[in-house]
């Protein structure tokens, strides 16, 4: 009987087992950044579990490396309100895996926050220091959401298509795993967030306060939705309104705030909404 010889062994199925044993223990996190790294490489990982909008993210595991620790605890605090992939969890993201650019409005990447080392906690250290962000979405029984993203800096090129094709042959494994390690043990369903509403939640208050007793409720909107990272056009989109429209009320925005730039607007948000957030529970 002849033997046919054994071809090369696919990385990811070699290390599965291991992954399974490792699943509940504190070394969980670390095998699975070494698991993926064999399939595509990066150098930068982190877990955030969204609880709804009615709790502030909790930080499930930390693979920046030197990244700043105030960066981060000023993300959690409230800078998440204007993270792209907190916005896609809340409104109801399907699991799998994405591309930040996938969900993300138009003009987020030249965005502030984006940008901004003091709350992006992924950046950090320097400005404009990320080269690309995926993020594999699970989403527990209760509706939490659990946003593992794998990022590479500044030097490296974007994930390819084919390294993308691989790492989506892991996402039935990776989300299992991460329900595991992690479960969901929320007490409901969180809520979506509305754009253009009052929906109730602690979170959003922030962007409703904003402002207060200066700004009108259109322009609280406005202010939330450029600081989310949308254009004029894409925020003329979303309301159902003329970019001319949308022009003006930033015009009025500026006048009212006394500011100038969208760079001071951010920064105003900035020290309201931790300030705000404070308030909000944690979940623990």
């Amino acid at each position: 009987m002849t033997s046919m010889a054994a071809g090369p062994a696919d990385p990811w199925a070699v290390v599965v087992p291991e992954l399974i044993m490792a699943c509940g223990t504190s070394g969980f996190p670390t095998a699975l950044d070494g698991a993926l790294q064999a399939v595509a490489p990066f150098d930068l990982t982190i877990v955030i579990r969204y609880a709804g909008a009615e709790l502030r993210p909790t930080l499930l595991h930390d693979g920046l490396g030197r990244r700043s620790a105030e960066a981060i605890a000023r993300y959690l605090e409230g800078a998440y309100l204007l993270d792209a992939a907190y916005t896609a969890c809340t409104h109801g993201a399907a699991p799998g895996l994405y591309r930040l650019h996938d969900f993300a409005p138009d003009g987020f990447f030249e965005g502030e926050y984006f940008n901004s080392p003091d709350v992006h906690p992924c950046i950090s250290m320097e400005r404009g220091s990320l080269a690309e962000e995926i993020v594999f979405i699970a989403r527990g029984r209760n509706g939490a959401y659990t946003a593992y993203s794998l990022m590479r800096s500044n030097g490296w090129p974007r994930f390819s298509s084919e390294e993308m094709m691989r790492l989506r042959a892991c996402v039935p494994v990776v989300l299992g795993l991460l329900g595991r390690q992690w479960p969901d043990e929320g007490p409901q369903t969180p809520p979506r967030l509305s754009l253009d509403g009052d929906d109730g939640t602690v979170v959003e208050a922030a962007f409703r306060s904003f402002g207060g007793g200066i700004l009108t409720r259109r322009e609280q909107t406005v202010v939330s939705l450029i600081l989310r990272g949308h254009s004029t056009a894409s925020i003329a989109k979303v309301l159902g309104i003329g970019e001319g429209t949308v022009k003006s009320h930033r015009k009025a925005i500026h006048a009212k705030l006394g500011i100038a730039s969208q760079s001071q607007l951010f920064s105003l948000f900035v020290t309201h909404v931790l300030g705000e957030a404070r308030r909000v529970p944690s979940n623990h």
